[in-house]
């Protein structure tokens, strides 16, 4: 935790083959901005029970308390801002905005000119220029407009983040990163699914020794 930064991605993955799992994981960013796996778990469903175990586990191991000392980024699975909000009140609570576009064209708000603009509100560094793009919005698509206006803006515009930590992360890419890293183990018995991980970790810890 030396090269912590209060910063954490949290997400879910299936475990394929014959024992369908889901692997629950929490990465951070280390002072390089690069990712590292803080822990992880394999559990039946990813639900808001399971979500609730590992948080409760995890920020007592960790040592993260009920403070305004942190972000976490997620792809808004469902119940899982419940549970945060539950045990964290007090943190900041990002969702990834590709994620976000994805729920957004399912929504039927397609079209590129459309997704520029929800990406070009989601940059905006002020008030004033979120405003500018999101009335640009409102003349391209009304229903796009409204869509966009029911989800909490301090969860995905940099312009209304808090100013306390200064994160501008909009994706949650590190998670992606490892799910995509054990891609080839998902399908393997937990044993071996869990030596793999394991594997996976012991290098990145050796690249990291590299860099200091």
């Amino acid at each position: 935790m030396e090269g912590y930064r209060p910063v954490v991605d949290f997400d879910g993955c299936h475990v394929k083959g014959s024992h369908p799992r889901q692997i629950l994981s929490a990465v951070k960013v280390d002072e390089n901005n690069g990712m590292y796996l803080i822990a992880f778990a394999i559990v039946e469903v990813e639900n808001t029970e399971t979500w609730s175990w590992f948080f409760d586990i995890f920020f007592q191991d960790v040592g993260i308390q009920n403070d305004n000392g942190c972000v976490f980024i997620t792809n808004k699975q469902k119940g899982l801002g419940n549970v945060i909000h539950a045990l964290m009140p007090n943190a900041e609570h990002m969702h990834c905005v590709r994620h976000l576009h994805n729920n957004f064209k399912l929504a039927c708000h397609t079209g590129l000119a459309l997704k520029q603009r929800l990406w070009a509100a989601a940059r905006a560094t002020t008030l004033a220029v979120f405003h500018v793009e999101m009335e640009q919005m409102l003349d391209q698509s009304e229903a796009a407009y409204k869509w966009l206006e029911e989800r909490p803006t301090a969860h995905w515009s940099i312009s209304h983040f808090t100013i306390v930590l200064k994160c501008d992360i909009l994706l949650n890419n590190l998670c992606e990163c490892f799910n995509a890293a054990i891609l080839e183990a998902r399908d393997k018995p937990i044993v071996t699914l869990l030596e793999r991980i394991r594997t996976y970790l012991v290098l990145k810890m050796a690249k990291l020794r590299e860099t200091v």
